[in-house]
């Protein structure tokens, strides 16, 4: 009997040991957010659900509204075109435009002088005494400023 005694208190000592070595396992932040999401993504589901829903039932309403206005219209009469005449025409070629005169590139001729005379269509700068107008030359470059 002496033996069972001992054998209890060890046993004993061992179940209280065993106990108060187990702590109670804390959730990590990675498990947190993991249950955080799902709560998340199925209150956002039933939201979107009933969003739906709504929108239908309106929708349907709207579109039974429509309905309703467009039967306690009168009815339209369609009639169809009435047939074209036909008439037969000449077909006639259209006469060409006459081609204007292009020297040098292909540039347009600018300006009075030979038309014979090949350039390269563009205006010359400067060089002409007659462009004079109170004392400046037009398109000599920039405009003068005051009396200087």
């Amino acid at each position: 009997m002496k033996k069972n005694k001992h054998i209890l208190i060890i046993g004993a000592a061992l179940i209280s040991l065993a106990a108060c070595q187990n702590e109670a396992k804390q959730p990590t932040d990675a498990e947190i957010d993991a249950l955080v999401e799902q709560k998340v993504a199925e209150v956002k589901n039933n939201l979107q659900q009933e969003c739906d829903n709504s929108i239908m039932t309106m929708a349907a309403a709207k579109a039974d509204s429509i309905l309703v206005a467009e039967a306690n219209k009168p009815a339209r009469v369609i009639t169809a075109p009435a047939p074209k005449p036909t008439t037969t025409k000449k077909a006639t070629q259209p006469t060409p435009e006459p081609k204007k005169e292009t020297i040098g590139n292909g540039k347009p001729k600018m300006g009075g002088g030979n038309a014979n005379t090949v350039g390269d269509g563009k205006p010359k700068m400067g060089g002409n005494t007659d462009n004079t107008q109170s004392g400046t030359t037009i398109g000599g470059g920039k405009p003068k400023m005051g009396d200087k």
